[in-house]
């Protein structure tokens, strides 16, 4: 991996140090078939933070739509359904030895203010 001095002024090329690293760590694309077609997801060290965004936020579909542009529609037309989609992304997510995120902790208690003397 390219460190953040190997240019010699201590800067470190994000995109350039990251290209390097997926090439070290040979990740493989992510496929899977849907009524015959063959599909392929770019490896999750590879989606934008856009991507990321949108599947934090429940966006499946636009993330999905993302990930594999034109083939999108043709999935879609295929007749994928809303659980086949769910589905997929948690497929994504295990692969990729992610299989959900952690639970939120438990929201902090509220303080009380008194508001009336006793």
């Amino acid at each position: 991996m390219t460190g953040a001095s190997a240019n010699g002024d201590g800067l470190l090329d994000l995109e350039a140090a990251s290209a390097a690293a997926a090439t070290e760590a040979e990740r493989a694309p992510f496929t899977f078939a849907y009524k015959g077609t063959r599909y392929e997801v770019p490896p999750m060290a590879g989606w934008s933070l856009k991507t990321i965004r949108a599947v934090a936020l429940g966006d499946l579909e636009g993330a999905l739509g993302e990930l594999i542009g034109a083939d999108y529609d043709r999935l879609c037309d295929a007749g994928l359904k809303l659980g086949e989609l769910t589905f997929l992304f948690t497929s994504m997510g295990a692969t990729a030895a992610m299989p959900s995120l952690p639970n939120s902790g438990r929201p902090a208690r509220r303080g009380s203010t008194r508001t009336s003397k006793r």
